[in-house]
């Protein structure tokens, strides 16, 4: 992100004030923004707040917007101060742009919190507001809203989903029992968690074996709506890598695939049965291929190296959700195989740990994560924590890969 340059601004208690609740209010939208940000706006005069305002989901009006329709009497408004979490926006998109209102309507200042990283904008939606003279300062709180954006911020820039790992274990990092059982290693309300964090996401993705074993919905599922109704009014899909195309027609993904868009991937060149994928095409469900590669390991009766599993191109994957169908953010909640190759590949840019007061034991193979082939400690993957919280009687982790340089204290 350039921007129109580094420049420090001196703020206010009052711009603080203003900018938190810009904030506050943003986040009223969690969830229900993709592909756009999560935007407040605060419309001052005087002292006094004359209105608010959030963008609430694409295609409709930018939180600039909502703030200006919500005043009460818009002669107000020239002269008075919009505090804005995000550079309004200079460009037409699915709305018109904010500055040229913002211009209209001869605001005397407007206070940015960041400035917004599309490479269309990018420091633009000021230099438009100060050309026509409006007073302008950005960079309130800056790493608090590329934080609540994160998502915003890594799809824009990298037209890639921004991907986050849901892991629950016990506390000796095993995800199943022996004999594969996994419900429940966490308690009932870290589970609750576990949905409001899906509904902030695009998509959930998983493998075929998580499907096959544990039969999931896989969608977010407040206690306010029945655990088998569609979801309200919100961009939404499950994302199932199943190379065979081994899914069963019974299973609740195929059965609830009329409410909740659903894509499978299955491998290029792999023989798959015709006529069950045209029934699950009628179900509802889109079927596509993705390149691949043969996973070698362990020995059939003769001794031989046999085929076990096959890896779909992750990237490819990822590409084709954010082209095809604008995803912007997807949650990874799958067994320890696809959670590593995640990993490896260096997608994953964010991690939800729930951890359990559980002890398993080393007789259950199924750890956090599989084999990741490091034999130096310097060569561990190494994570920044940044939330330790306390759910239920589980522990709550959010971290993130740790950045080259940066130092954990």
């Amino acid at each position: 992100m350039t921007g129109p340059g580094i420049i420090k601004y001196n703020f206010s208690e009052a711009d603080h004030t203003y900018m938190k609740l810009a904030i506050k209010l943003a986040e009223k939208a969690a969830g229900n923004t993709s592909p756009n940000p999560m935007v407040g706006a605060v419309i001052v005069r005087e002292g006094k707040i004359i209105s608010t305002g959030f963008h609430k989901k694409a295609g409709s009006p930018h939180a600039e917007i909502e703030a200006i329709n919500a005043c009460p009497d818009l002669r107000v408004l020239e002269g008075a101060t919009m505090y804005v979490t995000l550079e309004p926006c200079s460009i037409f998109g699915r709305t018109p742009p904010c500055t040229d209102t913002l211009i209209s309507r001869r605001f005397g200042e407007v206070v940015v919190g960041s400035i917004d990283p599309n490479p269309k904008i990018n420091g633009g939606g000021v230099e438009q507001l100060r050309k026509a003279g409006i007073k302008t300062r950005f960079g309130l709180f800056e790493d608090i809203i590329a934080k609540q954006n994160e998502v915003f911020f890594k799809s824009v820039a990298g037209k890639m989903p921004f991907v986050a790992l849901k892991i629950a274990s016990s506390i000796d990092g095993k995800t199943a029992l022996k004999n594969k059982k996994s419900k429940w290693i966490t308690s009932a309300p870290a589970r609750e968690t576990v949905q409001k964090i899906r509904y902030r996401y695009d998509c959930i993705l998983t493998g075929i074996n998580t499907v096959i074993e544990d039969d999931p919905l896989l969608y977010p599922r407040y206690s306010q709506y029945n655990r088998k109704t569609p979801l309200p009014d919100k961009k939404f899909f499950r994302v199932i890598l199943d190379s065979g195309l081994r899914i069963g027609r019974d299973s609740n993904i195929v059965k609830t695939a009329h409410a909740i868009r659903t894509i499978i991937f299955t491998r290029a060149g792999e023989i798959i049965d015709l006529e069950k994928a045209g029934y699950l095409e009628k179900a509802g469900i889109n079927i596509l291929k993705a390149s691949g590669r043969y996973f070698l390991t362990g020995t059939d009766d003769t001794g031989n190296t046999s085929k076990k599993s096959t890896y779909l191109d992750l990237k490819e994957v990822l590409e084709i959700l954010y082209t095809r169908y604008e995803i912007t953010s997807v949650l990874v909640e799958s067994g320890p195989a696809l959670m590593t190759e995640f990993i490896r590949q260096n997608l994953a840019d964010k991690f939800y740990f729930f951890i359990a007061p559980k002890i398993i034991g080393g007789d259950s193979p199924f750890d956090m994560f599989s084999s990741l082939g490091i034999s130096a400690m310097d060569d561990a993957f190494k994570l920044e924590f940044d939330k330790i919280t306390r759910v239920g009687g589980d522990i709550f982790i959010t971290a993130y890969p740790k950045k080259a340089g940066s130092v954990i204290v």
